[in-house]
């Protein structure tokens, strides 16, 4: 099944001759919206964080954090998100850049290799769209990369947050909120991409409304046929469901006969 909708763009360059130009170029497609521009590395990683684009178009070079050091944190924070590299280097830099994305272009731009990428990334089957995102990983070497805070909403800012702060996370209008000592945050995506992210911690999807640490689980509460209730540390008045499906797994982990 192909790509129908939208692409949703952000774009990221410190240079606003080239965020100008790369602009334009793109709005000439009517299937490209521009979700927002960032002309530094961190502001990128925030825009990333907040918009979850389908692809940011990031330029090699800038003078806070490069864009293959940019890249590396990107592919945690928008895991579904491609990345098309913008460079100006020779022609051995970018065959390097190739293998690790799914599309380069060359500095100054034209239509005609806007108009390729374009067709590009529409025409890309999904599992061409996660191939293409393990590809960006091998070549940036991220999964030497152990980033283990996640970044959330507070106050109209984002922050950073020790996974092992999570207590539990549950569904909530399509996002997510994680549940802290004392406090509930907000994080952009959804559940299942939440899960995504902690897939390698203690932190499991018991229920699909649900995530729980289970280095926070204070004890069980055995319910009706057979199921259970998850008792949480420093939320005493909360009772996380467990789905039948989960039962014998998350019994193995807590030690349960």
């Amino acid at each position: 099944m192909k790509v129908k909708h939208m692409l949703k763009v952000l774009i990221v360059d410190d240079e606003l001759p080239a965020r100008e130009e790369l602009r334009y170029l793109l709005s000439l497609k009517p299937e490209i919206e521009i979700a927002g521009e960032a002309d530094n590395g961190a502001q990128a990683i925030k825009l990333a964080t907040l918009l979850q684009p389908d692809v940011i178009f990031l330029d090699i070079s800038m003078r806070d954090i490069n864009g293959l050091e940019a890249a590396v944190i990107l592919r945690k924070i928008a895991v579904h998100t491609m990345i098309v590299f913008a460079t100006a280097y020779d022609e051995y830099a970018i065959k390097a850049f190739e293998i690790g994305a799914v599309d380069y272009i060359l500095k100054p731009f034209e239509q005609e290799r806007i108009d390729k990428t374009i067709v590009r990334l529409k025409n890309y089957q999904p599992e061409e769209w996660k191939a293409a995102a393990d590809r960006i990983d091998a070549v940036l070497d991220v999964t030497k990369v152990h980033i283990h805070k996640l970044p959330v909403e507070k106050a109209g800012r984002i922050i950073f947050i020790n996974y092992s702060d999570i207590i539990y996370a549950y569904a909530s209008a399509g996002n997510a909120v994680i549940v802290t000592a004392g406090e509930e945050l907000n994080y952009s995506g959804t559940l299942a991409e939440l899960a995504d992210r902690v897939g390698d911690t203690n932190i499991l999807r018991v229920h699909k409304s649900y995530l729980a640490n289970m280095d926070k689980v204070q004890g069980v509460v055995p319910w009706f046929k057979g199921t259970y209730w998850l008792k949480m540390e420093q939320c005493p008045q909360v009772e996380i469901p467990v789905s039948k499906s989960k039962i014998k797994e998350i019994k193995a982990i807590l030690g349960l006969k």
